[in-house]
């Protein structure tokens, strides 16, 4: 199942948003590095810019990646394309660099979100920071003008029910657990980022990144609305072992992609943003919605009891400094959730 533009599902939901995307005209010409480049965030960032060079933007794209040949199997629509360049390499290793070639922009989103690559907390751990460090030098090296990091609403720590968290907030993930070395390496990754801005003039963009929907998004690991939409497609009903009271929001994957790029170009230098919507829903909800959209006839069961452990869990952002950049959570939920399932039908009919 593809993240492309040869999808038609990826294809129509990037041109309903691509007129938000303000200043895309400063990409003309510019070299921008990706790292993360062939995760939810980095398949949507190629779909987008794919899309504007298809359009003329003469934009050259470097693409960081582990295992670039295994990615281009799946998707060989990439090998002819002229202006990605790809890279073999972990951000954990400094990255080979040809000498005096320049470099304008750099997005770095390579971090693993899933599950399994969190049972190595001090694997996670080094792996944020080393990374953080490595795409610093490089831009440094380069004389890159700007730098986004992608961090985490895990930054936060607990929230508050009931109250979407702004990004000045004193909160924070609890230092002595081992479980909160994700978090604690995002936020430390904004520090070194800081040190670097000061010592070497660089102008880094932070971002705090909640959770997400649309094509793309797994559905047999622990991303509950992948989940439900493979079992609102496939289960002959719905079950939840929680209780479902955990309250959550869901920016779409284009949307995203508009939302990294602008932060990027527009963004205030060494500030930081919240990116997701600030659009609340619980998760027993979000699974009947899930089945109202896709299939209304079958049956949603709730086995979990309220005041169980992680019942009262709040992850949503205030969004309003990314709503004075001009963004916005423009795909509603629901056309989310029938993308998602017209994105699996679609990938399902052309196998």
């Amino acid at each position: 199942m593809k993240v492309s533009l040869v999808s038609r599902v990826v294809v129509e939901d990037l041109q309903r948003v691509l007129g938000h995307l303000r200043g895309h005209d400063e990409l003309q010409g510019k070299h921008l590095l990706i790292t993360g480049s062939t995760g939810f965030f980095g398949k949507w960032l190629l779909a987008l810019l794919a899309l504007l060079n298809r359009d003329g933007a003469g934009i050259t794209v470097t693409a960081v990646s582990r295992a670039p040949e295994r990615f281009l199997k799946d998707y060989p629509e990439y090998r002819q394309a002229a202006w990605l360049h790809w890279v073999r390499g972990d951000v954990q290793e400094p990255i080979d660099w040809p000498v005096g070639r320049p470099l304008d922009l750099i997005l770095h989103a390579a971090t693993d979100t899933l599950a399994a690559a969190h049972s190595s907390p001090l694997r996670i751990y080094d792996t944020i920071l080393g990374g953080a460090r490595n795409v610093l030098e490089l831009a440094v090296a380069t004389g890159a003008r700007r730098v986004l990091f992608t961090g985490s609403g895990a930054q936060y720590g607990t929230l508050p029910f009931g109250r979407p968290v702004l990004e000045s907030s004193p909160l924070a993930c609890n230092s002595s657990l081992a479980s909160s070395a994700y978090g604690e390496a995002k936020r430390a990754q904004e520090t070194l980022a800081a040190l670097y801005a000061r010592e070497h003039g660089l102008e880094v963009l932070l971002t705090r990144c909640f959770a997400f929907s649309g094509p793309g998004i797994a559905l047999d690991a622990h991303f509950a609305i992948g989940n439900f939409v493979r079992d609102a497609l496939w289960r002959e009903q719905l079950v939840l072992q929680s209780s479902g009271q955990a309250v959550r929001s869901y920016l779409h994957g284009s949307d995203l992609a508009v939302w990294l790029l602008s932060v990027l170009l527009r963004g205030e230098a060494g500030q930081v943003y919240n990116l997701g919507s600030d659009q609340a829903i619980s998760i027993a909800d979000l699974a009947r919605r899930v089945v109202s959209r896709i299939a209304p006839e079958k049956a949603v069961l709730v086995l979990g009891q309220d005041g169980e452990p992680g019942s009262q869990s709040y992850y949503v952002p205030d969004i309003s400094k990314a709503r004075a950049l001009g963004l916005d959570d423009w795909t509603d939920l629901d056309h989310s959730i029938d993308s998602m399932a017209r994105w699996v039908r679609e990938s399902r009919s052309s196998d």
